[in-house]
């Protein structure tokens, strides 16, 4: 059982009339595990769901990335010369990795939402998906600010490390600020805010890949990475799908 719930301790005449689970519901914990994924307790065809409309969440978005820059939809024509296309051409700066981490959590909202009816479960995943877009967005901007308008015209190496310090600043910075914004909307106290994890910094190879952009932005090698950029940001629609208010196999 989760460390806050254990600690709290109810009246024994209220236990008596309590049932425990409806307690748990009206006393949502967002306290962050380490493995949200494994915990949620959801069947491996909901988990299935969960990926894949996160996977069509950050489709969508790119879909719509590319009509805007002009490229076509159309099946035929995107598959026929693939190496030109929105997916092989385009540069992932903040514009496109908001746009893609938005579809993500929004893709994992959604999926997270239809397969669990639980309202607690439902307000942590409402909770961790602005938690996520906030992290995916607020480092972007950090290291775009750090590597191109700061330090844009300093050495190589000196734009590395501010792009380096970009990335632990924005992700810092974007916990501090959503917790925040989430407990303001949420209208609980601070005490109650998320703390950062591991898989936070997952998703933040669009940043090293951006910051490696703006200091060789004609390398063949970071334009291939970059290929990657996608992919990894379904890491967080992921997470947000999979919250629950407390783990079931805590």
């Amino acid at each position: 059982m989760h460390r806050r719930f254990a600690m709290q301790i109810l009246p024994a005449n209220v236990l008596n009339n309590y049932n425990i689970s409806d307690y748990i519901n009206q006393n949502p914990n967002f306290g962050h595990s380490h493995n949200t994924m494994k915990e949620s307790g959801y069947k491996p065809s909901q988990k299935a769901f969960i990926t894949g409309m996160t996977i069509l969440g950050v489709a969508g978005s790119l879909a719509l990335l590319a009509k805007g820059a002009g490229y076509s939809l159309k099946p035929s024509k995107m598959f026929k010369n693939i190496k030109n296309s929105y997916l092989a051409k385009a540069d992932f700066e903040a514009k496109e990795v908001i746009a893609m981490g938005a579809g993500s959590c929004l893709g994992g909202l959604a999926a997270g939402c239809i397969v669990d009816k639980n309202k607690a479960n439902r307000k942590a995943k409402l909770r961790e998906s602005l938690m996520q877009i906030g992290n995916v967005s607020i480092p972007i901007l950090t290291v775009h600010l750090m590597s191109k308008k700061i330090f844009g015209k300093s050495s190589k190496s000196i734009q590395a490390f501010a792009g380096l310090g970009g990335v632990g600043i924005g992700v810092v910075l974007a916990n501090f600020i959503m917790n925040r914004l989430n407990n303001l909307i949420f209208n609980e106290p601070i005490g109650n805010g998320r703390k950062i994890k591991l898989t936070d910094f997952s998703a933040h190879l669009d940043d090293f890949v951006l910051a490696a952009h703006y200091i060789a932005p004609k390398s063949k090698l970071v334009h291939a990475i970059g290929r990657i950029v996608p992919a990894a940001l379904v890491i967080p629609g992921m997470e947000v799908g999979h919250k629950t208010a407390v783990p079931k196999n805590d």
